[in-house]
């Protein structure tokens, strides 16, 4: 998408369902890795761009000194949620060929 550097892993799909919350004060969950996994890897916190047009996701909004900034996870995307705080948790894109934590073979 035009002024946002979004991993290349990420789906078209799930870049259009987060691009409104960044720079906001909406929390988003990314859940990231491959169809056939059964949780995925998790990142949490407020979506912002740098100056250069590069995402990050910081959890606290306090400017401590000990708050770091972390780049997007590489895709590809399995759920996009996000919430205002103190809120309920909205499900914004869910990858259709993933189901989460299903039945293994045993």
């Amino acid at each position: 998408m035009p002024g946002y550097t979004w991993p290349p892993e990420w789906q078209a799909e799930a870049v259009a369902a987060t691009e409104p919350y960044v720079n906001t004060e909406y929390l988003i969950d990314v859940l990231v890795g491959p169809t056939t996994s059964i949780s995925g890897t998790a990142l949490a916190g407020y979506l912002y761009s740098t100056a250069a047009g590069e995402l990050q996701m910081i959890y606290d909004h306090s400017e401590r000194p000990d708050v770091y900034p972390w780049p997007l996870l590489r895709g590809p995307v399995l759920r996009v949620s996000v919430r205002l705080p103190k809120k309920r948790r909205t499900v914004v894109y869910a990858h259709p060929d993933w189901t989460p934590n299903r039945d293994r073979d045993r």
